[in-house]
């Protein structure tokens, strides 16, 4: 208050720092009236719960911003406060979080992997190509196994996704080229195929 001679949100907004085209950070401290204000000029937010968790920060208001129409998407922060950088466990815990504060019924496992998604692809300006599955889109596929240890009992896939112990990836495509297959990372061979 005393450098900016306000709150830091108020002092963005002065400075058209705030709509479509940007992203905040965390979004732990905003009052009422800025959650107002963020999803008037539908200002993204990146959520990183498990950063905020560690250092014990404070909490995204993420309910209150995806109802008002700001994209909330997930991110890891740096290594310094985040203990693996896996975004599907960020994901986990921001429903966790989440349920814990407003019930069980306040975010679906759905509506989680929506922020990791398409709600990520929003913040970055990039729906046209991020985000989803679509042709013409990027191809970047991140394939975990159907059933495994950590999700066995799971009726639902998307659920035992999101709700089981954060697994790693079996498959993974990058520009619809594939980069890792059954756990490894895929190595491209004289003849041009990948095993």
């Amino acid at each position: 208050m005393k450098v900016l001679g306000s709150r830091p949100f108020p002092y963005m907004a002065r400075h058209e720092w705030e709509g479509e085209d940007v992203w905040l950070a965390h979004g732990i401290h905003f009052n009422d009236r800025e959650v107002a204000r963020l999803t008037k000029t539908r200002t993204g937010v990146a959520h990183c719960p498990c950063s905020n968790m560690r250092l014990g920060s404070g909490v995204c208001r993420v309910n209150d911003l995806r109802r008002g129409g700001s994209p909330v998407s997930l991110g890891v922060d740096g290594s310094a406060s985040n203990d693996s950088g896996h975004l599907l466990n960020e994901a986990r815990l921001a429903l966790l979080l989440t349920r814990v504060i407003h019930g069980a019924e306040a975010m679906t496992p759905e509506a989680s992997l929506e922020m990791a998604t398409l709600d990520g692809a929003r913040n970055l300006g990039r729906l046209a190509d991020l985000g989803s599955l679509e042709p013409g889109k990027c191809a970047d596929v991140a394939v975990f196994p159907l059933e495994d240890l950590f999700s066995n009992g799971a009726h639902n896939p998307v659920h035992g996704l999101v709700l089981c112990h954060a697994r790693q990836v079996d498959t993974l495509l990058v520009h619809g080229q594939v980069r890792a297959k059954h756990r490894k990372v895929a190595r491209r061979y004289h003849d041009g195929a990948v095993k």
